[in-house]
């Protein structure tokens, strides 16, 4: 019998990767690109950018604004963010 080796690697990803991930999949199930998104919730296209890129953070109320417009629940778009905040505390 032949041993094998088997190699896993373990990525994390930061909150604001789930969050964008989240964010993009809903964006996606619309079909809708950032410019419409930023303009649904009324931000700038550069400003959803930063927000969704992680260089500026989010604002609960955008984000609250941003599940309405998309038409999902608020809790799709944060799921995955509290076990991923328990990974890395």
């Amino acid at each position: 019998m032949q041993n094998i080796l088997v190699r896993t690697t373990v990525v994390r990803m930061s909150y604001q990767m789930v969050l964008r991930g989240n964010i993009k999949a809903a964006m996606a199930r619309r079909d809708w690109l950032g410019q419409k998104t930023a303009e649904s919730i009324g931000l700038t296209a550069a400003t959803f950018s930063s927000r969704l890129h992680g260089r500026t953070e989010w604002r609960m109320n955008e984000l609250v604004d941003l599940a309405i417009a998309l038409d999902v629940p608020f809790s799709r778009l944060v799921e995955g963010i509290d076990s991923e905040l328990a990974v890395t505390a």
